[in-house]
C-alpha cells in the first residue's frame, strides 16, 4: 500500500505548495485510489498534479471532520472528480465556529450530490484492508482537544465534541496503520479504540495530533503514552505543531518523523 503527503503545513519539495491542512493520497496494492482530507484549497490538486496522482481517478474521499482545513478543497475535488464516493459522519456540514466566533467549517456554498455521500455510521471497509471508522471513544478525557472550539445548533453556540470526527485503519500482513486528520478526540483514543477493533500490531500512525498548543508537560505525556504501543513508524504532522514535533522526538524513543508534503510511505 502507498501514502504520499498532498497537503501539509510545510513543504520542501521545488514547486510544491503548502498551506495550513491536511490530505493524503493512498493507493492499494490492487489500484484502488483513496483521498483522506481536502485541505483547504485546491493545493492538495496542483500537489497531486505535480506528483503524478490523477485526482479524476480518485476512488473514495474521505473526510475527517468538518474543519475548513480539511474540507477546504471539497470545491475542487467536485470539479475534477465525478464519480468517487465521498465518506462522511453525519453532523460534518454543522457551523462549526472558533472562540472568537469565526466559521471554520464545511464550505456553506458546497452540496455534496446525495448519490455520492456515504454517510458511515459503523466501521466500513471502502477499499481492500481500507477501514473506515467512526468510533472515537474517550478513554482518556486529558487527551482531547475540544478547548475554544464550537458548534451553532438552533442558534444556540455550545462546544464542539467532534462527533463528527473519523480516522483510517490501513491493515498490511497482519499489522495496522492508522490515520488521523486533527486527533480532536485525541490521538491516544483513536489509537485505542482502533486497537479495540483490530487487535493488531501498529505499523504506523500518520496524521495531525492537534498538540499545537501543548506545553512541554503535555507533550512529554504524550510521548511517554506512544511509546507504550510499540509503534514501529510514528508521522505526526499539521496540527501537531512543529516545535511540539521537536519535543516528541527528544522524548520519543522510537522511529519518528515529520509528514511534510511530498512524504511517501510503503506499508
Amino acid at each position: 500500500m502507498f501514502l504520499k503527503i498532498l497537503t501539509e503545513n510545510t513543504v520542501y519539495f521545488s514547486d510544491a505548495k503548502a498551506e495550513h491542512g491536511f490530505a493524503l493520497y493512498i493507493e492499494t496494492d490492487d489500484g484502488q485510489r483513496i483521498l483522506f482530507d481536502t485541505g483547504q484549497t485546491d493545493v492538495f490538486a496542483e500537489n497531486a498534479s505535480l506528483f503524478g496522482i490523477d485526482i479524476s481517478k480518485i476512488d473514495s474521499l474521505v473526510l475527517s471532520h468538518g474543519h475548513y482545513d480539511h474540507a477546504g478543497g471539497i470545491k475542487r475535488f467536485l470539479e475534477i472528480n465525478s464519480t468517487a464516493k465521498i465518506y462522511v459522519k453525519q453532523g460534518f456540514d454543522e457551523e462549526k465556529l472558533n472562540r472568537v466566533g469565526k466559521y471554520i467549517g464545511f464550505p456553506k456554498d458546497i452540496k455534496i450530490p446525495s448519490s455520492r455521500i456515504c454517510f458511515v455510521k459503523e466501521q466500513i471497509e471502502i477499499a481492500n484492508d481500507v477501514f473506515v471508522l467512526p468510533q472515537i471513544d474517550i478513554f482518556d478525557e486529558e487527551d482531547t482537544h475540544f478547548e475554544n472550539l464550537f458548534v451553532k445548533k438552533e442558534n444556540d453556540k455550545k462546544a464542539d465534541f467532534f462527533d463528527d470526527e473519523l480516522f483510517l485503519v490501513l491493515q498490511n500482513q497482519e499489522k495496522i496503520g492508522i490515520v488521523s486528520g486533527c486527533a480532536h478526540r485525541g490521538i491516544i483514543n483513536i489509537i485505542k479504540s482502533a486497537k479495540r477493533e483490530f487487535a493488531l500490531p501498529i505499523s504506523l500512525v500518520l496524521g495531525g495530533f492537534h498538540t499545537i498548543h501543548s506545553d512541554e508537560k503535555n507533550v512529554l505525556r504524550l510521548a511517554n503514552q506512544l511509546q507504550s504501543f510499540e509503534i514501529e513508524r510514528l508521522v505526526p504532522c499539521h496540527c501537531t505543531g512543529v516545535n511540539q514535533y521537536a519535543l516528541m522526538k527528544q522524548y520519543y524513543n522510537g522511529n519518528i518523523e515529520y509528514g511534510s508534503v511530498g512524504l511517501e510511505i510503503n506499508l
